[in-house]
């Protein structure tokens, strides 16, 4: 649980570094809190659109996000498995039926691994 935590970058260090001291910091200790994080990046990218008054933005947002999923368990997937879903994406757009040799070249991967993407039923 402490490699996720430590894992967790703020996107207003990365998007806005002038401003980071506008938004309070996400809680260090080994549980991350989902509504602190989430509060932190919409302000994050509040600040970076040059909307005014992001406090109110940010609470507006938090409080409709709360009022759709409060009480539900939400899983948010590792960036590995997005890259992952994504490559799936871009290989099965460019199979022609006849290229899969070409494909596992140009993304790098192996010709069972392409073959493997293109049997996997897509996610709904």
């Amino acid at each position: 649980m402490q490699a996720q935590a430590a894992q967790a970058q703020p996107a207003i260090k990365t998007m806005n570094e002038k401003n980071s001291s506008s938004t309070p910091p996400v809680p260090s200790n080994n549980k991350l809190d989902p509504i602190a994080v989430l509060r932190e990046e919409l302000a994050a990218a509040a600040l970076c659109h040059g909307v005014e008054r992001v406090e109110d933005l940010t609470e507006e947002l938090v409080r409709r996000y709360v009022q759709r999923l409060g009480g539900v368990q939400v899983y948010v997937p590792i960036e590995r498995s997005l890259k992952r879903e994504r490559l799936a994406r871009e290989i099965r757009a460019s199979f022609d039926g006849r290229n899969a040799r070409e494909l596992a070249q140009r993304f790098g991967v192996s010709l069972r691994q392409v073959q493997r993407i293109l049997l996997t039923p897509l996610k709904a």
